[in-house]
């Protein structure tokens, strides 16, 4: 009897950030091991439409879209869950819903994602609770599952680190040279030296630490008078004043190109315009994009107080910097554009990547946490 999997999401179609992101992945997952009639899985989006599937990661009978109808999906979320052996929650905001279900059910197992700063908050009392009673935290860093023993007293035990994977349908490019169609769009040129950045550009979160590379451009482009600074991401109005601001008090308007909202089928174009990938977060749960910039074969600085630690192997595949060191990260770039990165340079980055982050092992793991409640197989003893 293959075991019955409800997954619950907010969004998972209708939206490309990190926690989507996610949720594609896991829904593929859930796909494969229907395939192999190891689970028979369901995935609930409270905010997607049905014609918001995609294809390649569900059938059109395990998905269904409620569209904003938050009633309709708590009450078919409960029914439904009732007769589920697992129950997947992909945000810690559809917890309520699983309460009264496993005082029903005390066995019914229940597994929470959590991802970085939405459950680092202060939680009520009651969310606490709920917390507690879930069967699984699988968190997809090590500092995410350290904030929650840190700041809610989760037992380690209740807690699984799984790194998140890079999509299945993720372009990898076995050409790395770079794009004519964005030099041109840009009005860059081979003899430019690009950094880039790819962020959500909000004025509620200042941590992702792109202002302090706008910063030290002034310094870096005396010794690289050609860099330009490619920042990408949607951003709210305030923010970019902000920005705006910045740019001009430091006269970079020539060096740098805020580009906005990039669509995900000119993601690897970007990463391969690019010299080094830069964010030097401060609260990153994991950072996908950090990932999806090495299997692009592009080199990576990230910041060395959070989840980033993981994404980049504790700097085995990418530059560690401490990200309220503005020296450290000073040297960190100019480290890196020191040394030209060769085609087999890319080559070998973006291996080492796909055998840390591949879909592969994260399937491997999900069957092990549905099917046997770990994600990690307990080893057999030989006597």
């Amino acid at each position: 009897m293959p075991t019955r999997v409800l997954f619950l999401t907010l969004k998972t179609f209708s939206f490309t950030g990190g926690i989507e992101k996610v949720c594609r992945s896991l829904s593929r997952v859930l796909y494969d091991l229907s395939e192999e009639e190891l689970v028979q899985s369901t995935v609930y989006s409270m905010y997607d439409k049905n014609a918001d599937r995609d294809s390649r990661y569900l059938s059109k009978n395990q998905f269904r879209g409620f569209n904003g109808n938050k009633e309709r999906f708590v009450v078919q979320s409960f029914l439904s869950g009732l007769k589920a052996d697992v129950i997947l929650l992909s945000h810690i905001h559809l917890i309520n819903i699983v309460y009264f279900i496993k005082k029903l059910h005390p066995h019914k197992r229940i597994y929470l994602l959590a991802h970085g700063i939405e459950i680092w908050k202060k939680l009520s009392d009651t969310k606490l609770k709920m917390l507690n009673q879930l069967d699984k935290i699988i968190c997809v860093s090590q500092f995410t599952a350290d904030k929650i023993m840190e700041m809610h007293h989760i037992p380690s035990a209740q807690l699984e680190v799984l790194n998140n994977c890079l999509d299945p349908f993720y372009y990898l490019p076995g050409d790395y040279d770079k794009p004519q169609i964005l030099l041109d769009r840009y009005h860059l040129n081979r003899k430019n030296l690009i950094l880039f950045s790819l962020s959500r550009l909000s004025s509620s979160e200042k941590y992702k630490g792109y202002d302090h590379t706008i910063e030290l451009l002034p310094k870096l482009l005396e010794e690289y008078p050609n860099l330009v600074y490619v920042l990408a991401g949607k951003w709210d109005l305030v923010e970019k004043k902000r920005l705006d601001d910045l740019i001009a008090i430091n006269h970079l308007q020539e060096h740098i190109r805020l580009v906005g909202f990039i669509d995900e089928a000119e993601l690897t174009e970007h990463f391969l315009l690019s010299d080094v990938f830069i964010l030097p977060s401060k609260k990153e749960g994991f950072g996908i994009v950090f990932i999806e910039a090495m299997a692009s074969g592009l080199r990576v600085i990230a910041g060395n107080k959070d989840g980033s630690v993981d994404a980049l192997q504790n700097g085995a595949l990418g530059l560690l910097v401490d990200p309220d060191n503005q020296e450290d990260i000073l040297y960190g770039i100019s480290m890196l554009l020191q040394h030209h990165q060769s085609d087999e340079d890319k080559k070998n980055l973006q291996e080492k990547c796909m055998q840390a982050f591949g879909y592969k092992q994260y399937l491997k793991s999900l069957r092990n946490l549905l099917l046997n409640g770990k994600i990690s197989p307990t080893p057999v003893e030989v006597y």
